[in-house]
């Protein structure tokens, strides 16, 4: 089935208003061009990641992806995501609509600033795919407890490890202290989230929970599943890697998964579309 404009803009981290400077050319030194490289002007910014948030007013070149025919001198709202950074910037487009057929509005909650209309929406996603949204406290943060086959392992005298990389995740576990159900449910006063605690590329955006941290927790239960096991080095046995996260246990992996309280007031607007109430009180 085909993807219509919004799923395609869905995926897009950098949404703008764009006016098409030349077909067939490029910004970048270097960088091969063909029938779908084109110089754009960035005109409006309606959400972007730190890296092109202050690109409005820049010539950068774009990728076109699709079929969809451009035209120099036309001004279209164009989905896309950074690709190469250097001398110039350069783009890759998922999709593009002319500018009066896709009336591009800021995020008024955002004020007019990009990157934080780019973070509600990324709130907003993990909202709607959440088990469970609670506001609370961080109470305290340990290593999680080993699984049985890591501690049978460890009590028959077993050496077996898992050699650890610069990509291991060195998992911790957040216990949470609930004021509030938001979305899901959960009948304790605490809840336990597992987070990878290591700043490695592929981790250092989630969430890094510590005592005391107060505020909004997007929690899933589908992820924890196929969350990385290992703990830290020489915590958790071969034998455990690959056995699922019990049950009652979260993860946070998503830089947006905490909100912290004062400005978890911009993400409920998620969680009344998502539960058709603001608060859904413990």
């Amino acid at each position: 089935m085909a993807t219509t404009a919004e799923d395609r803009a869905k995926r897009a981290r950098f949404v703008f208003k764009g006016t098409v400077v030349k077909l067939k050319s490029s910004t970048m030194p270097g960088l091969a061009t063909t029938e779908r490289t084109a110089i754009v002007r960035v005109d409006e910014i309606q959400q972007a990641p730190e890296a092109l948030a202050d690109t409005a007013g820049m010539e950068i070149t774009l990728q076109l992806g699709g079929q969809k025919k451009a035209a120099p001198g036309q001004q279209y709202v164009f989905y896309a995501n950074g690709w190469l950074f250097g001398e110039g910037i350069a783009c890759q487009s998922i999709d593009h609509q002319p500018a009066a057929a896709a009336p591009l509005a800021l995020a008024a909650a955002a004020g007019g600033d990009p990157v934080e209309a780019l973070a509600q929406r990324d709130a907003h996603q993990r909202v709607e795919s959440a088990d469970v949204v609670v506001s609370g406290r961080v109470r305290s943060v340990s290593l999680p407890p080993a699984p049985a086959a890591a501690q049978a392992a460890a009590l028959s005298g077993s050496t077996t490890s898992t050699a650890v990389s610069e990509h291991d995740p060195f998992v911790q576990e957040a216990e949470v202290e609930v004021d509030a159900v938001h979305k899901g449910s959960h009948s304790g006063n605490t809840l336990r989230v597992r987070f990878p605690n290591s700043r490695d590329v592929k981790w250092y955006k989630a969430p890094k929970f510590r005592a005391g941290q107060e505020g909004l927790f997007i929690l899933h239960k589908d992820e924890a599943k196929k969350a990385p096991q290992k703990a830290a080095a020489g915590m958790v046995s071969a034998a455990a890697v690959g056995e699922e996260v019990e049950d009652g246990v979260y993860t946070a992996l998503h830089p947006a998964d905490f909100q912290p309280a004062e400005q978890s007031g911009a993400v409920m607007s998620a969680v009344a579309a998502a539960t058709g109430a603001v608060v859904n009180p413990k």
